[in-house]
């Protein structure tokens, strides 16, 4: 028996990335995975959570993303420990999952992916966006200009690298060739085993829809044939800061007066992945709120509804709806940055913009609205075509097989000597 250790299987973009690994397991391994999580938990852990998120809030660094301490261990992640001789894979261990104190006990010839820079760097899951000093690289310090409090940047980095720095009997995972050199070159890292393997993308979910179901979707929501729809979604809708919803908002002021009056009437914006629905105005521009989409073939239709999708995100380890989306043969807007850059390739299966820039961004999206039908259409089936030759369940589950077959060795090589 084998185990998949993940915070959650259902909950949040790792959880969905973890259970599609499981579901390739099942295909590809010849033992059976268990899945470990802390989607039944009880109370005991969810106060041992408060306790080191009321800890983190300590500190004052600048970095707007999330920060995880992980000072203590679900039992459950221990107690699969003891079977040494079992196979564990093991994704998004935060928020308690897995203490920092315990790295050390992670059974040799286990498979860890990073789903965000977290395992590498300090408390923060992304390294702040701008900052060129590369801590993770050079070491952080207790004194950094900009930070406040308690340095847990520094105290967590310290105690993940006294625990994982020299060891080499682990394979790690990223999905992306950008956090593929970002692990390389971190200090954490640098002497380990990282393979790239990205994350899987159903491509017989994600296609292409027939007319009827655009169709379907633009009546339900009073949308025009003639309209041009513009897709943003990410979990947490416009209220996501890595997402780059504010930038994209900033792009949407530049935008309009760069278009004709009768052009820019035109261009309805389709919201998902909030709590909210409705109609609102962004920036002069028509928005419609759907909410979170929770069924793959229904996001699907959304993706096929659309003219193109926008995921101006500041970094993504992968970039899930710009491959969703591609798969769908709907092309893609996004920043010259992080994990995207292997997913949208410029003016081949969409349009990349100078990273965070808004006017750059504003750019290319009255591009892509001055393109012809044809021309976008263009870009969708060469999306369809990388997203299925890089990314596809077939593809992806070649790669985990190997993994998987060379961790059962090296399991095998450790326990031996």
């Amino acid at each position: 028996m084998s185990y998949s250790i993940s915070f959650s299987f259902c909950r949040g973009g790792a959880a969905i990335a973890a259970s599609k690994f499981q579901h390739l397991a099942k295909k590809v391994a010849t033992q059976e995975f268990v899945e470990v999580s802390q989607d039944s938990a009880g109370w005991t852990q969810f106060l041992k959570r408060l306790i080191s998120f009321g800890l983190v809030k300590l500190q004052f660094d600048g970095n707007p993303i999330k920060h995880s301490l992980n000072l203590f261990s679900y039992s459950h992640v221990l107690d699969s420990f003891k079977y040494g001789d079992s196979l564990h894979h093991i994704h998004w261990i935060n928020n308690d999952t897995l203490s920092v104190f315990d790295l050390d006990k992670i059974p040799s010839g286990s498979i860890v992916s990073l789903h965000d820079e977290w395992l590498y760097c300090g408390a923060e899951h992304y390294y702040k966006v701008g900052d060129t000093s590369e801590a993770f690289v050079n070491g952080y310090s207790f004194f950094k200009s900009g930070v406040w409090g308690i340095p847990w940047n520094t105290i967590i980095w310290r105690i993940k690298l006294k625990k994982l720095g020299k060891r080499n009997d682990l394979i790690y995972t990223v999905p992306s060739r950008w956090m593929l050199t970002r692990a390389q070159k971190s200090m954490m890292l640098k002497h380990a085993d990282i393979r790239l393997l990205p994350n899987p993308i159903d491509t017989e979910v994600f296609s292409p829809k027939e007319v009827i179901s655009r169709v379907s979707f633009r009546q339900k929501y009073g949308l025009e044939e003639t309209d041009f729809i513009l897709c943003f979604g990410a979990i947490g809708g416009k209220s996501s800061y890595l997402k780059g919803s504010l930038v994209l908002e900033q792009s949407l002021e530049i935008l309009r007066p760069l278009l004709e009056p009768e052009i820019s009437s035109k261009i309805k914006i389709v919201i998902f992945g909030g709590k909210h629905i409705g109609t609102v105005d962004t920036c002069g521009f028509t928005s419609h709120l759907i909410g979170h989409i929770a069924n793959p073939c229904e996001l699907a239709k959304v993706y096929s509804a659309s003219d193109c999708v926008v995921v101006p995100s500041l970094v993504e380890s992968f970039g899930q709806v710009a491959a969703e989306a591609l798969s769908c043969e709907i092309p893609v807007i996004s920043f010259a940055c992080s994990g995207l850059l292997d997913i949208v390739i410029d003016r081949h299966t969409g349009l990349t913009a100078k990273p965070y820039c808004p006017k750059d961004l504003a750019e290319k999206l009255k591009q892509m609205v001055m393109l012809t039908i044809e021309q976008r259409k263009q870009l969708g089936v060469n999306g369809r075509e990388h997203v299925c030759r890089n990314f596809s369940y077939t593809v992806v589950a070649k790669k985990y097989k190997k993994i998987i077959d060379d961790a059962c060795q090296l399991k095998m090589k450790k326990e031996a000597s």
